[in-house]
């Protein structure tokens, strides 16, 4: 992504600590504990409005049923299951192909039934639990934290074209799994792992693509799966990304994606831009970006009308490239300069 999110602290990223005790201490060690079945008793008292306060069917049944699927399971099994919670919340680790997650197909593999449980509570706590008053009382208002992490700013650093609602609206634009929840559980509430996005990126782009794995020959007999890396969303270093943009004929109203060549490119992250296209199409949104009539006119109007006035082209892009990532310098840049050739 063009600019990495700054991680505000705050109360609410404190459920993780909810989910963790719940599957570590209780479910996953549930053949330690003497009880035959769940109950909030189990858990400890600062948690157990968050169960008891909660419609059943989003979390004490599904908790109840993992339960006792656990008590019949063998180390091996338990060992992979909280290695899942471990791992699948250590996000910058998981971009950097530092550790590997563990996925649904995998705990699908040990119980199908204890898959769906475990789903449908991950699933219930960022659709209905946060949002309901033992949550939201206890940590913060999901609304607020958006809030504090988008600030000022609408711009998408996902793509770095589209819009995202501020702090200053009364909505907001949707908060992403970078992991996406349909593969990764445990992290549905991982506020390393939510990221303020433009609605084009995610739902025309990203949807539920997995962000760690590649698929090969897909709907294939023969369709694999290969791992790969990411851009950490809040890493606190901004990649260098530089993007050449070539037009294959002069450039006029008539022009056309086909029409353009475009490549991305940043010192020791070339696995990452891979997966950074991939993930929310920026190549394509880039070239259609590059058509649209608010580009063109920008040359007419601006840089021509700057030529006037006894500017170069040269002198001109040192302007834009002062702030390369404001008002979407980054692409205007390599724009002008395809257009000199």
């Amino acid at each position: 992504m063009l600019k990495p999110y700054n991680y505000s602290y705050s109360k609410i990223q404190k459920v993780q600590s909810f989910v963790n005790h719940v599957m570590l201490d209780v479910i996953f060690n549930a053949k330690n504990i003497a009880a035959v079945t769940f109950s909030s008793i189990l858990v400890l008292p600062k948690y157990r409005n968050l169960i008891d306060g909660i419609n059943n069917d989003y979390v004490l049944t599904p908790l109840a049923e993992a339960y006792i699927i656990c008590k019949t399971l063998n180390r091996t099994q338990i060992k992979l299951l909280k290695t899942a919670v471990y791992n699948n919340n250590k996000i910058r680790e998981l971009c950097n192909g530092d550790i590997e997650p563990v996925k649904y197909d995998q705990i699908e593999a040990i119980d199908v039934n204890l898959k769906k449980a475990i789903k449908t509570f991950c699933d219930s706590l960022y659709d209905h639990c946060i949002k309901r008053a033992p949550f939201y009382t206890e940590y913060e208002d999901i609304n607020a934290y958006y809030k504090t992490v988008v600030k000022k700013s609408s711009v998408c650093k996902c793509c770095g074209i589209h819009k995202v609602l501020t702090q200053f609206h009364t909505h907001r634009s949707a908060l992403d799994h970078y992991l996406p929840r349909k593969h990764y559980p445990f992290n549905s509430l991982n506020f390393k792992n939510l990221i303020p996005i433009c609605d084009i990126c995610n739902g025309k782009y990203k949807l539920s693509e997995d962000t760690l794995y590649i698929t090969n020959n897909k709907g294939k007999k023969n369709e694999s799966k290969t791992r790969t890396v990411a851009f950490y969303p809040y890493s606190r270093t901004t990649h260098d990304i530089e993007i050449d943009i070539t037009f294959n004929k002069a450039f006029d109203s008539t022009i056309e994606p086909e029409d353009i060549e475009i490549d991305i490119t940043s010192t020791g992250s070339t696995d990452k831009i891979t997966s950074w296209d991939r993930i929310f199409g920026i190549k394509e949104n880039f070239k259609a970006e590059c058509c649209t009539d608010e580009m063109r006119m920008y040359y007419e109007e601006q840089y021509i009308a700057d030529m006037n006035f006894g500017k170069t082209h040269e002198q001109y892009i040192d302007i834009l490239e002062r702030n390369k990532y404001g008002d979407m310098n980054f692409l205007k840049i390599p724009f002008l300069k395809a257009i000199n050739k």
